[in-house]
């Protein structure tokens, strides 16, 4: 046992105060409908959703950079602080251009903490514990967020009854609680972190590599795009999934619960990612899950009834989903840099978002809610067979990470 083993207690506490205090989640049931009662189009509420995802495309490599230079607590402070800010200015927005204005910014402020988030814990627990313990103790960390999210998911939504821009106001108040509990975090790892240099822009290039091998390359492109495709859809469809589910909730207060009740149990969501890694494992998981997961979009196509199950699906598997892709990247590259990774592959995730999330609003101006979310679930089960049919999501594990990647 390390000198320093009893040490991380405090610390992993201070992540789940952090993750409780970002978790706000009182406008999460009513954002979609609030953008859309003030714009008046599927099809523009499409627009600025794009513009979310193309902002975290266009902010993911610089923010991550930015990251590491200056420091992983300072980045997330960074984000906190313009996030609650967003928060606000979301608050007081009536149209299009406001909207679009502030996801942007919202945008922005998100990539700050991105990739640092999980490069700080990593780094945390490989210095002063386990590495191994990333999973699980990020597994927990999901859980208290889902408990916060979904409570403060339930208020909003009686909160929205009354204001909707006041659940908003009330986010911005929880999520500037983070600000002291980020004061109080130690750097990720001993002393003054390690600068990284010029070479460490080019980290999702040495990931591949070391991931896969300059003879299973293919297999690095495949993993991107197997978590990019299946995480893009279920985002694209995720919003239209709330609507269709609102028909029959209607009031924002049963939207805010339904909308709770999309969040993992804790005890689920805790163990989770550890039991699906040890008991599935990562290769069949990212095999699997995908073109599952769009058959269930198809069902809703046929049975409207099914909306808001298969939502409540979509985000429990959405849990499972990125601390595993997280943990196969941590396993794979060095400390130095880390962030950078993170925040790269964060842009290969969100980067096929953004196209489907312009044809998504059109298509639901156009077709509607229902056969929308269906026609996108076809295109996961047809997307992901077809990775499938290049080859495996992930590299055949080398015995050093067979335990990491299985």
């Amino acid at each position: 046992m390390r000198p320093d083993a009893t040490r991380p207690t405090g610390h992993v506490a201070k992540y789940y105060l952090y993750r409780a205090a970002m978790a706000a989640g009182f406008a999460t049931p009513i954002w979609y409908y609030y953008v859309k009662v003030n714009v008046e189009s599927y099809a523009l509420v499409g627009v600025v959703d794009a513009i979310w995802w193309a902002g975290l495309v266009l902010f993911e490599i610089p923010t991550g950079v930015v990251g590491d230079r200056i420091g992983r607590r300072n980045s997330l402070l960074v984000a906190s602080v313009a996030i609650t800010v967003a928060q606000v200015a979301m608050a007081v927005s009536h149209k299009f251009v406001h909207f679009a204005v502030v996801f942007a910014f919202w945008a922005f402020a998100s990539t700050f903490r991105s990739g640092t988030a999980d490069a700080w814990l990593y780094d945390t627990l490989k210095a002063r514990m386990d590495e191994d313990d990333f999973a699980r103790v990020r597994g927990r960390g999901n859980a208290v967020m889902y408990v916060v999210m979904g409570a403060t998911g339930v208020l909003g939504g009686y909160i929205a009854e009354a204001w909707m821009p006041a659940a908003y106001l009330a986010s911005a108040a929880v999520t500037a609680t983070s600000v002291p509990v980020l004061l109080s975090f130690p750097e990720s790892t001993p002393g003054k972190e390690t600068t990284p240099t010029p070479s460490d822009s080019l980290s999702w290039t040495r990931f591949q590599s070391s991931a896969s091998g300059s003879r299973n390359r293919r297999s690095g492109r495949s993993f991107s795009t197997s978590v990019s495709s299946s995480g893009s859809t279920g985002a694209s469809t995720s919003s239209s999934n709330r609507s269709a589910s609102r028909r029959s909730a209607c009031r924002s207060a049963l939207s805010g619960g339904s909308t709770a009740g999309s969040r993992p149990s804790p005890p689920r969501s805790a163990t989770g990612p550890t039991g699906f890694r040890r008991v599935v494992g990562i290769r069949r998981w990212f095999s699997v899950a995908p073109p599952l997961l769009g058959a269930l979009f198809v069902v809703i196509a046929l049975l409207p009834a099914a909306a808001i199950p298969v939502f409540l699906v979509m985000r429990g598997s959405r849990s499972v989903m990125m601390p595993l892709a997280n943990q196969y990247i941590n396993d794979r590259v060095e400390s130095v840099g880390r962030a950078t990774v993170l925040s790269t592959a964060g842009m290969v995730y969100n980067l096929v978002t953004v196209p489907f999330e312009l044809g998504a609003g059109r298509l639901a101006d156009a077709l509607g809610i229902v056969p929308t979310i269906g026609l996108f679930g076809a295109i996961l089960v047809v997307g992901s067979l077809a990775v499938l049919g290049v080859g495996s999501p992930l590299d055949a594990p080398t015995r050093s990470v067979e335990d990491a990647a299985d």
